[in-house]
């Protein structure tokens, strides 16, 4: 891709890489290091004319949760059965009702791609979209409401 002074590097992360829920905190730590590293990268192959896209999808149609029916509930610490149970009991219950199409998926990664303006992530599903949309409205608002406190860490400024 250097050589030819263009590409597409796409990582695949997830809404998990942006929104977090209990019971998922590995995967979700995975998946907010691909966004840093995506991040990263965008800035450093650029000069090359290489472009770097984060897909994030939300829940979509695939076999990723039909494992779970089948594997054991191992957990040393009691105290997280019930939410390791409330977990795999979750995706044995959306497995094979998850609303997002992998092949319209796929359809709006590759449509992104090739627009005028290419975006540097790709959330895709309506509840993905909805999640991190939630997600950002939250953390603005945090932010804003503890702004003082944030400049006020800050050595004074010398006149």
């Amino acid at each position: 891709m250097r050589e030819r002074g263009s590409g597409w590097i796409i990582n695949m992360s997830s809404v998990a890489g942006l929104r977090s829920v209990p019971g998922f905190g590995y995967y979700r730590a995975a998946k907010f290091a691909i966004e840093g590293l995506t991040d990263a990268l965008r800035h450093e192959v650029a000069p090359f004319g290489i472009k770097v896209l984060a897909v994030e999808p939300g829940a979509f149609r695939t076999h990723a949760y039909a494992s779970f029916a089948d594997e054991a509930v191992s957990e040393t610490v009691d105290a997280y059965l019930p939410l390791i149970q409330s977990v795999r009991s979750s995706m044995i219950e959306q497995s094979g009702k998850q609303p997002g199409d992998p092949h319209r998926g796929v359809r709006a990664v590759v449509d992104a791609m090739n627009s005028a303006t290419p975006p540097r992530r790709i959330v895709l599903g309506a509840d993905g979209y909805a999640a991190v949309q939630g997600q950002l409205t939250d953390m603005a608002a945090e932010l804003r409401a503890f702004e003082a406190a944030s400049r006020s860490a800050d050595f004074p400024r010398r006149s």
